[in-house]
């Protein structure tokens, strides 16, 4: 649906509701890639990209009162939304099981007896942990190219042995496209990983004495072709691989030792490799939040001897009426900010502060195509996900009765799982005193939420 139709919709439902009274200096460079793997190439101190000739847009600065305060409601419409909804339902799929490294015969007894004690003595009987496997479970999905790709994770006290399984959504069954175990104890895999333009990006560590090795590997969903994009081996240096709002892959690099600033790349997927973000250079005062929206950053900073925030990018900086909160979404003509219970929004283009209660209808959020897609108070609720005219309060239930969660921006939309707990229990602890004698005794139990179903939202 363009926007003059979205307009036209919306003024329409406004004129019904009112009919029915209803009211984003040089630094070291990454360490090369040794040869004998198979690399994306050298990273870059700076994006080589030919300069922007586009004229900059000019800065401006609003003071609070600059804007004029209007108080909205949420006006939940029983009408057609106007959406398309599209689920995929991989809850029958089974991924069978896997013995974490810290559950073989020769790692248990040393594992166990160090993770955990009281009083000097363990915490856990490491004997009943050995060969016990550990199932798997859908910890995150992607769409692509008429394939679901589903990211399986076998969880056990923070060690994530995972596989990657491509289902066919014309039918058949999943297949495993790769999988990933560790050898020791030494070597892991942090648990979250990214799809970003038909590839999965993770990280991969191993210790020992000396190094402190580190890795950014993307694998590609169509060729299943593994690459070595990042590495670093000393100790200094700590990564975190995450995502901002549009779905791009960023790298920040932080130092633990030396205490250089923090550098942050993003994956350029023209070139295959990570680029040395430009113009990141954050405000003075305290960022309490930050995101990255269609290439710009904007920051959430409360400044030296205030209380209130100010919300800063390359187009404005706004002082706003919050005191904590974080940023839902920000360009140039439209900035959406949440304390918690309102959502806060301030439209540059007609000056005005629209607040409005949402308390009731959950924390994720994202934005696409001027409507906002929120849902998600908690794991524990089943409670509906919404698109909202935000400038307005218009707003449809659009899947209801479920519990759902990770409600995100996506190439063409939005999209957002539908999820159910499971627990996983192991008999094996035991406390005792300080002459052997057992005086507690207990199971290792794990909570995770496993995804049954992937919803894609479209605009019609």
């Amino acid at each position: 649906m363009d926007k003059r139709k979205l307009r036209a919709f919306a003024a329409a439902l406004v004129i019904a509701a009112v009919s029915a009274n209803v009211g984003c200096d040089d630094k070291k460079k990454p360490q090369p890639v040794p040869t004998e793997s198979e690399t994306g190439g050298d990273y870059r101190e700076e994006n080589s990209e030919a300069p922007d000739v586009t004229e900059k847009p000019v800065f401006r600065e609003f003071a609070e009162s600059d804007f004029k305060d209007i108080t909205l409601s949420v006006n939940i419409v029983d009408k057609e939304p106007p959406v398309e909804v599209s689920s995929v339902d991989i809850s029958g799929f089974d991924f069978g099981e896997k013995v974490p490294v810290c559950n073989k015969e020769e790692f248990a007894e040393d594992y166990y007896n160090n993770k955990e004690q009281y009083n000097g003595h363990p915490l856990f009987r490491w004997q009943n942990f050995v060969n016990k496997p550990i199932k798997g479970a859908p910890y995150k999905c992607c769409i692509w190219n008429g394939k679901c790709y589903i990211y399986v994770l076998y969880d056990n006290l923070n060690i994530y042995d995972w596989e990657l399984y491509s289902y066919d959504m014309a039918g058949g069954k999943p297949e495993e496209i790769y999988s990933w175990s560790a050898e020791t104890p030494d070597e892991y895999c942090e648990s979250m990983s990214y799809f970003c333009d038909g590839a999965m990006f993770y990280t991969y560590h191993k210790n020992d004495e000396n190094d402190s090795l580190k890795q950014v590997k993307r694998f590609d969903l169509e060729t299943g072709k593994e690459t070595v994009i990042y590495e670093d081996r000393g100790i200094d240096v700590g990564i975190w691989l995450n995502e901002d709002y549009s779905g791009n892959i960023l790298l920040q690099e932080h130092h633990n030792v030396s205490h250089e600033d923090t550098v942050i790349y993003i994956y350029d997927s023209e070139k295959g490799e990570f680029v040395k973000e430009n113009g990141t250079e954050a405000p003075e005062g305290k960022i309490v939040a930050s995101d990255r929206f269609n290439g710009v950053y904007s920051y959430l900073v409360k400044p030296e001897g205030k209380r209130k925030y100010e919300l800063v990018n390359d187009y404005y900086r706004i002082g706003t009426a919050l005191t904590t909160g974080r940023i839902v979404y920000a360009d140039e003509k439209i900035a959406l900010l949440y304390n918690n219970v309102k959502l806060h929004i301030y439209n540059l283009e007609k000056m005005e502060h629209c607040i409005m209660d949402i308390s009731d209808m959950g924390n994720d959020m994202a934005m696409s195509d001027g409507m906002l897609f929120i849902g998600n108070r908690g794991k524990d609720f089943r409670m509906p996900v919404y698109c909202m005219i935000p400038e307005l309060g218009i707003t449809f239930p659009i899947v209801e009765d479920g519990t759902y969660s990770d409600i995100s921006q996506a190439p063409d939309g939005v999209t957002f799982n539908e999820t159910s707990q499971d627990v996983q229990e192991i008999n094996g602890y035991e406390i005792t005193d300080d002459n052997g004698a057992i005086f507690y005794a207990g199971g290792y139990s794990h909570a995770y939420n496993r995804i049954d179903k992937v919803y894609t939202v479209k605009m019609k």
